[in-house]
């Protein structure tokens, strides 16, 4: 079976030539045409020729037609084919490289790469499966809730474990003051006023 390929061979030479002479004939035709004044045509019995319009109508047309397929149909099919500016796939894809970011005690980082980072949406997991487990597990072994009211991440900073009698001390302190917006022109005096 022969291999499909661009390269020049025999046949397309022969071909190539053909329609080059074919062109060249019909351009000439074209020309003649164009130029010649129609009684010429009418003396030589050939009556059914097109108009003289459609000499520069044609060419006229086929321009356009160029320009707006350059300039608006081009471009619309680029547009419709990009993804969303709100889809992963806008900024990465199925062959991007993420390295594992597990960092050992001594400070090295394990630099595996991440099987299907995004393959749960925007979020890249950051941690190769061997590594992903193990945080998990930490971090299950590491979540106390004492009370219904704590929920430390870590046992050994948790001050409720530590001293008991830290709720009712936390309780009687001021409350800190609700969040609410500042006036510019206060902040700006606050922060330039001078000495």
């Amino acid at each position: 079976m022969p291999e499909h390929t661009p390269a020049p061979t025999p046949g397309r030479a022969i071909y190539g030539f053909a329609l080059f002479l074919l062109f060249k004939t019909l351009f000439a035709m074209y020309v003649v045409w164009a130029f010649v004044p129609t009684a010429v045509f009418d003396h030589l019995g050939l009556v059914y020729l097109p108009d003289k319009y459609f000499a520069l109508f044609i060419p006229i047309v086929a321009l356009v037609a160029v320009t707006l397929f350059a300039f608006l149909i081009y471009p619309s099919l680029a547009l419709a084919m990009t993804p969303d500016a709100n889809e992963r796939e806008t900024i990465t894809d199925g062959y991007a490289i993420v390295r594992c970011k597990y960092l050992f005690p001594d400070g090295q980082s394990c630099n595996q790469r991440v099987d299907d980072p995004y393959g749960a949406g925007w979020n890249a997991k950051r941690h190769c499966e061997k590594h992903a487990t193990r945080l998990n597990e930490q971090h299950q072994q590491r979540t106390v809730r004492v009370a219904n009211f704590c929920d430390c991440p870590y046992e050994s900073q948790c001050l409720l474990r530590k001293d008991p009698d830290y709720l009712p001390s936390l309780r009687t302190k001021d409350p800190i003051p609700a969040v609410c917006d500042l006036s510019l022109a206060k902040v700006s005096r606050a922060l330039y006023r001078r000495y």
